[in-house]
């Protein structure tokens, strides 16, 4: 069986609502990176990088006004 999150590095997203949700991504996530989440988009504050391979880093996002 195949893990289909292979090459993927694992986020978990702190929304400045209280919110939060998982994230795959290709590359690392920096500060002051944009995410989309179709319709809104947000600005990384903080992030913790995941401490090794197959565990997940955190980020913290703000909302951005549109």
């Amino acid at each position: 069986m195949q893990d289909w999150t292979a090459g993927q590095l694992r986020y978990l997203v702190h929304f400045s609502d209280g919110g939060s949700g998982m994230w795959l991504r290709a590359e690392p996530l920096a500060v002051g990176a944009s995410l989309d989440d179709g319709g809104a988009s947000y600005r990384v504050s903080r992030v913790e990088h995941p401490a090794r391979e197959r565990t997940f880093g955190h980020a913290w996002v703000d909302t951005l006004d549109p």
